[in-house]
């Protein structure tokens, strides 16, 4: 691309004067929000169409998604998505929870009713989409990109930045999404190796796979991190390398964490009380006599996303003499047993004991999705209930909304706030 070229497209992209839509409003190609650099784009394409390369050169240097200011709101940027198609890509759509507000709702359909349609940019087989963000939101998301031979996921390969995993999901961050620092991998002779322990449990009826990080130096007794979902917190995000972050900074001690491999679906049917006999009487047993862990039930946290928060904070309720606290992020607190009504949780709660376990329910700003599930009881809404419910019957209980969805992006900042806010500095 010549100079002068590069020069007005960035001038477009700085100086455009276009009305804000809402978040996840997106930008068609008969309204004037469509983003700068786009329409600059399509009118070389039209002057010099065999310029494709081109185009997608400059739309892609140096990484996407390009982000631009929000004329209309200092607070947002606009962010355009891209795609690189071929000649026999017939579709391309966003999925991230940023789209919610252009989400068909109650959600019943997913594909359909909450992941967008990126547009083919005429005279070039790039595809794309621009949205209005608020500039604090960090969030995964990925293509779903349609051809003869059916529909296939996809991570940007214009994006360096991706979560950890085989087909780890893209990373959107803005520039004032909050704690960059603590999510840096560690170095490879600075990582901790896990202990991993077959655990027999009767209670759930199989052998669960634990995987046990010792933090370096740290006494057996030190704060004790139990987390659901060794796949997501292991290799996606791994919450040894933030652990290990969060103790480097003095913002908490140095913790042990034990990562369960999954949270059994028929437990659900159980009232998840198969899961507080199985963390009671397998699990901690089995830290003591195989991993030389020593938990103090002050500083034993249990924690877990979605039904896994749900799940962590009905066994502290359970077994307030083992754990200390509980970090729920995005707890399925509307969740109730079959022939109950939503958001059983809360009214199954007795007056807190002494001692009573601390609770920090962290759910997402974006997280008012209505789906089939949920029957109108959100996210957001439900885990606020959940936290007055708590501070009714006498937990020390707090609600945090982050910046976020129902995703790791934002789960992993608010996992962080979490243990400080749990452990602090002193491990008190």
């Amino acid at each position: 691309m010549c100079v002068h070229f590069r020069r007005v497209l960035v001038a477009m992209v700085l100086a455009a004067s276009v009305a804000g839509p809402a978040l996840g409003q997106a930008m068609d190609a008969e309204d004037v929000l469509r983003a700068p650099a786009v329409r600059a784009l399509e009118a070389m394409l039209r002057e010099r169409p065999h310029a494709r390369d081109e185009a997608w050169r400059s739309l892609s240097d140096p990484r996407l998604p390009r982000m631009a200011p929000d004329p209309q709101d200092p607070d947002r940027a606009l962010v355009t998505f891209a795609w690189r198609g071929g000649p026999t890509t017939q579709a391309v759509r966003l999925d991230s929870v940023i789209n919610v507000d252009r989400a068909s709702q109650p959600v019943t359909d997913y594909r359909a009713d909450f992941t967008l349609p990126m547009r083919r940019m005429d005279g070039a087989d790039i595809w794309t989409l621009t949205l209005s963000v608020p500039r604090d939101v960090q969030a995964v998301y990925s293509f779903l990109v349609s051809d003869a031979g059916g529909e296939q996921r996809w991570s940007d390969p214009a994006n360096p930045v991706r979560l950890g995993g085989r087909d780890g999901e893209s990373l959107l961050r803005l520039d004032r999404a909050p704690r960059a620092d603590i999510h840096r991998p560690l170095a490879f002779d600075a990582a901790v190796s896990p202990l991993r322990l077959n655990v027999a449990s009767e209670a759930l009826r199989r052998e669960v796979s634990v995987a046990v990080y010792r933090a370096p130096d740290a006494a057996p007794d030190a704060p004790l991190l139990i987390l659901y979902d060794a796949f997501l917190w292991g290799q996606r995000a791994p919450v040894s390398d933030l652990l290990a972050r969060l103790a480097e900074a003095g913002e908490i001690p140095a913790t042990h964490l034990v990562l369960i491999d999954q949270l059994d679906p028929v437990s659900a049917r159980r009232a998840y009380t198969d899961q507080a006999v199985f963390i009671a009487d397998d699990l901690l047993p089995a830290l003591r006599a195989e991993a030389g862990l020593a938990p103090r039930r002050d500083t034993t946290l249990l924690a877990g996303a979605s039904r896994r928060g749900l799940s962590a904070s009905l066994t502290a309720l359970s077994r307030p003499d083992l754990i200390g606290g509980v970090i729920a992020l995005s707890g399925s607190f509307y969740w109730a047993p079959e022939g109950e009504a939503p958001e059983w949780a809360a009214r199954e709660l007795s007056p807190a004991p002494v001692p009573a376990p601390v609770f920090h329910l962290a759910a997402g700003r974006l997280e008012t999705v209505v789906t089939a599930t949920n029957r109108g009881h959100v996210m957001l809404d439900t885990n606020r209930a959940m936290a007055r419910a708590l501070d009714a019957h006498g937990y020390e209980a707090e609600l945090v909304v982050y910046p976020g969805g129902h995703d790791i992006a934002g789960w992993r900042s608010a996992l962080a706030d979490g243990l400080v806010a749990l452990l602090g500095s002193d491990g008190n």
